[in-house]
């Protein structure tokens, strides 16, 4: 077998094992709480928590909330605007479902405030339309805003986040590719 072809080989095989298969993507629905709660830390245990989070659920949404993308549970932009989603690990892309007669802007942050990607969603009403932000480093937070700040006038549905693998996945990648490389080098040389 040709050179070549056994690192074609190689690289096909680990590839798709390396740290970016893992990464895991979670979605919340909001369909867990009853109508009016305040949605703060709720979904701390998937790492994330809210301001300005408002559930809803049907029958009781008003013509401007209508309607959901999946089941009967959103959140709106309620006591204020923008919602503000914050993630407590490394995420690299964030996406959902959102219905605003206004428009809307999603703006994905870093750590440090510096804003990684902007999202700006044209208005929608009796339907919704996805948003996404994404980022080669770390989001920590997503504002989603009303294009005329305007507190309870939007909806998110089915907010999607992938989460980035861990630093020390990279490293312990990094060592099994040197050991496979290593034995792989030693059998080729036989």
């Amino acid at each position: 077998m040709k050179r070549q072809t056994k690192w074609v080989l190689f690289l096909g095989i680990v590839l798709p094992f390396s740290p970016l298969a893992f990464a895991g993507s979670t979605t919340i629905d909001f369909e867990e709480y009853p109508e009016y709660t305040q949605i703060t830390n709720q979904y701390a245990a998937q790492f994330v928590t809210f301001d300005n989070a408002l559930q809803l659920v049907a029958p009781y949404y008003d013509y401007i909330d209508l309607p959901s993308h999946s089941g009967s549970g959103v959140i709106t932009n309620d006591p204020n605007d923008p919602i503000t989603v914050y993630f407590l690990g490394p995420v690299y892309g964030v996406t959902g479902w959102y219905a605003d007669p206004d428009g809307v802007t999603v703006t994905a942050y870093n750590s440090v405030g510096g804003v990684l990607d902007t999202f700006a969603g044209a208005a929608v009403d009796g339907s919704d339309l996805e948003f996404s932000v994404a980022s080669g480093s770390s989001i920590a937070s997503v504002t989603i805003s009303d294009d005329f700040g305007s507190p309870d006038s939007e909806i998110v549905d089915d907010l999607n986040y992938t989460v980035a693998p861990e630093p020390g996945s990279f490293v312990l990648l990094g060592t099994g590719l040197l050991g496979l490389a290593g034995a792989l080098r030693r059998k080729l040389a036989r």
